[in-house]
């Protein structure tokens, strides 16, 4: 399923399925907007008449929904730790705070410690965020 886009030759009919399928059970099918979901079910139409849709720019569009599609909570979780180390290092460097907690330097790299830190970001209330 993920080569089909990564070839940039086009999506065939089954792909898009693939994907809508796979976004419905991970419930990511309903966390997109309105127009993104009407933009792809007229691609499965389209792609189900003419088998694949080859245009480089509706392509590119596909292929954004379908990340969308794909991403998985884990995915998300390490996207926002990602954004979050990148908010505090350079507050961390101007601080100093590396001199005296080289360790930190180790964790902000450790997969495991990231996605325990996107986790605590998703679940924290906005009310609550910085």
């Amino acid at each position: 399923m993920g080569n089909v886009l990564d070839l940039g030759f086009g999506v065939s009919y089954e792909a898009l399925r693939a994907y809508q399928l796979r976004g419905f059970r991970n419930g990511n099918w309903r966390r997109l907007g309105r127009m993104k979901r009407i933009f792809y079910r007229a691609c499965i139409a389209y792609a189900r008449i003419k088998r694949v849709i080859r245009n480089p720019r509706v392509v590119s569009l596909l292929r954004d929904i379908i990340l969308e599609l794909k991403s998985t909570v884990k995915v998300r979780a390490l996207n926002e730790a990602i954004r979050e180390v990148d908010r505090v290092i350079p507050i961390y460097l101007k601080a100093g705070v590396f001199r005296w907690a080289a360790r930190l330097i180790e964790w902000l790299r450790d997969e495991s410690y990231l996605i325990w830190l996107g986790f605590k970001k998703l679940n924290t209330p906005t009310l609550f965020q910085v």
